[in-house]
C-alpha cells in the first residue's frame, strides 16, 4: 500500500518553494541563494561542481559551477580520522588524488598534503581536498548546496558523528535554508531528522534499482523530503505518486541534451549534471 505523505511538521514559508509546471506543484524545503538562473522552481545542479571542466569536488569545480550560473552544487562528504568533514566522493584516495588508502584513516593535515587536481589536468596541479567548512564559507551568499553523506559505515547502524558535524557547520554558516542533505543511507537521513527535524533531506535510489512506487514508500520511511533518481528510473507510476504528493524529483547524473529534455518532460524538478551550462541552455529552450 502506498503511503500518502502527511505533513506532520509545519513547513515555514522560507523553506517552502512551489514549482508550477502545468498542474504540478512541488514542496521544496530549499531555495536558491538569490534566484533561479533558468526557470523558477527548477534546480540546475552542478554534479560535484562543474566536473566536466575541473576536477570533481574541488574549489575550482565549485567556482566554475557558480560562474556558469548553476542554482546548486552537489558535493560528497566523508569524515577524516580526526572527525573533520572533507569533500571527496570515494572512501579511498586512489582515484582522485596522488595518495592512497582510506580517507577515514587519515588526519586532515595529512590530506592537505595531497594533490587533488593533477589527475584531471596539469592546469590543476596543487589543488587541495577542501574541507566542508571551506566550501560553506565560500558558498554563503553565493550558491545552494546538496551535501551527500558518504562513508562505508553509513546504514550499518554505526554512529560516526558525520551528521552532527555536517549540520553543525551548515548552521554555523547560516546556510540551512539553502542546503539539502542527501544519502543512499536511510539511517543517515533518519539521523539528520533526529538531530534537526526541519532539515531538508533527499533519499537517493540506488542506480541498480528499477524505480517503482515502492521507492516513494522508502523515501517516506526514511523521513526524506525528496527523491533523487536516475532518468531511467522515472517510472510512470512513481512519477504520478511524486506529482500527487508534491514531492521533488531530482534526477542524477545527466550530461546528454536529449536525456535532459526527456527528464524534464517526465517531471524532473532538478537535474544533476557535470555540465550546468548545457543544462541551463536546455531548460531555457524548453520554456517550462
Amino acid at each position: 500500500m502506498i503511503q500518502k505523505r502527511e505533513h506532520t511538521e509545519k513547513v515555514s514559508d522560507r523553506h517552502t518553494l512551489l514549482f508550477r509546471r502545468g498542474s504540478r506543484s512541488v514542496i521544496n524545503r530549499v531555495s536558491p541563494v538569490q534566484k533561479f538562473n533558468s526557470v523558477d522552481g527548477f534546480f540546475v545542479i552542478a554534479h560535484r561542481g562543474a566536473s566536466f571542466d575541473a576536477p570533481e569536488n574541488t574549489m575550482p569545480a565549485f567556482k566554475r559551477a557558480h560562474l556558469l550560473k548553476a542554482d546548486m552544487i552537489e558535493l560528497d562528504v566523508l569524515l577524516t580520522r580526526d572527525s573533520i568533514p572533507v569533500v571527496l566522493h570515494d572512501d579511498t584516495l586512489d582515484r582522485t588524488t596522488n595518495g592512497n588508502g582510506q580517507v577515514s584513516e587519515m588526519f586532515f593535515r595529512e590530506l592537505q598534503e595531497l594533490d587533488a587536481g593533477q589527475w584531471f589536468s596539469e592546469d590543476f596541479r596543487d589543488t587541495r581536498i577542501p574541507s566542508l567548512q571551506t566550501v560553506l564559507r565560500w558558498a554563503k551568499d553565493k550558491i545552494a548546496l546538496n551535501i551527500e553523506i558518504k562513508g562505508k559505515n553509513q546504514g550499518s547502524g554505526q554512529l560516526t558523528g558525520i551528521e552532527e558535524a555536517v549540520l553543525g557547520l551548515v548552521d554555523q554558516y547560516e546556510m540551512r535554508e539553502h542546503v539539502v542533505i542527501s544519502s543512499f543511507s536511510c539511517g543517515a537521513i533518519k539521523r539528520v531528522k533526529e538531530i534537526s527535524p526541519d532539515a531538508a533531506t533527499a533519499y537517493l535510489i540506488s542506480e541498480y534499482r528499477y524505480g517503482t512506487p515502492r521507492d516513494y514508500e522508502r523515501m517516506i520511511n526514511c523521513r526524506a523530503d525528496g527523491l533523487n533518481l536516475k532518468a531511467r528510473q522515472m517510472n510512470k507510476d512513481l512519477m504520478e505518486i511524486l506529482k500527487k504528493n508534491e514531492t521533488p524529483a531530482w534526477v542524477y547524473t545527466v550530461n546528454r541534451e536529449m536525456i535532459m529534455r526527456d527528464a524534464i518532460e517526465s517531471g524532473a524538478t532538478g537535474i544533476f549534471t557535470d555540465r550546468p551550462d548545457l543544462l541551463r541552455r536546455v531548460v531555457l529552450d524548453e520554456k517550462i
